[in-house]
């Protein structure tokens, strides 16, 4: 179905659906106020082939009692040759209401644009309930589920697209050690046209108080691509992290 404009009217749904609903005060978030990091890495090579390569993330988290805010943004770039070979780009924010100790609703907008995919961008608009499903004192597992909208432009056509989607999603955490930690965030959006499905594990090391060595390898999939343009594509990557409060 193609459609000439996107307008998420699910998403401002959801908001008013999670601010009537009564919150349980058994137990806070982990930790309450501002927690943010920013991520830079970068490679360069010479000689025989020229390349550069250069990552950017930033994560934003406020909690409260009632509520966590998530921002995410993120930004890949690869030149060989004198030749972009890879440029994408996501912006995310995601907003749970607390139900009880491991029970919360969520409401949460992702955009991306990939210059070398199969879309010029895929953007989405979902809401669902999420759940702690692993409370341990040094492993957590998170898990969602919901649904939405999803609008995207095909590069080859210009053509814009809109159709429902189902959301599922996963974060993974396991404190190693006091200065060592692994992991894992899923992501799959479903829909009759294309799924898409992106996992990032990651291994970050504290190197002080508030700096971090990480090392991440990131898988994106998408299922509907057109012939000549590959169905997934990977990422590893080493990078500096520093936090901030």
């Amino acid at each position: 179905m193609l459609v000439r404009s996107f307008r998420p009217v699910g998403s401002a749904f959801a908001s008013l659906i999670l601010l009537s609903i009564p919150v349980s005060q058994a137990l806070a978030w982990e930790a309450e106020g501002w927690q943010s990091t920013i991520e830079l890495g970068a490679s360069k090579t010479t000689g025989n082939t020229e390349s550069t390569t250069a990552t950017g993330r930033f994560r934003a988290e406020h909690t409260a009692i009632d509520w966590r805010n998530r921002i995410r943004l993120d930004a890949y770039f690869h030149e060989e040759d004198d030749e972009t070979t890879g440029e994408r780009y996501i912006a995310g924010y995601q907003a749970d209401r607390k139900l009880g100790e491991h029970d919360y609703l969520f409401g949460a907008l992702r955009y991306e644009r990939d210059r070398f995919s199969n879309y010029d961008y895929q953007g989405s608009a979902t809401a669902g309930y999420g759940r702690r499903l692993i409370d341990g004192e040094r492993v957590q597992l998170d898990g969602e589920i919901g649904a939405g909208m999803r609008q995207v432009r095909i590069r080859t056509t210009g053509e814009t697209d809109s159709e429902p989607v189902g959301r599922l999603a996963g974060n993974f955490r396991w404190e190693i050690s006091d200065n060592a930690r692994l992991t894992d965030e899923l992501l799959i959006l479903t829909g009759s046209d294309n799924t898409e499905i992106e996992n990032i594990l990651a291994l970050t090391a504290d190197v002080t108080s508030r700096m971090s060595l990480r090392t991440s390898f990131t898988v994106k999939h998408n299922t509907d691509v057109e012939p000549g343009v590959e169905n997934t594509d990977t990422i590893t990557d080493v990078s500096l992290v520093y936090r901030f409060r």
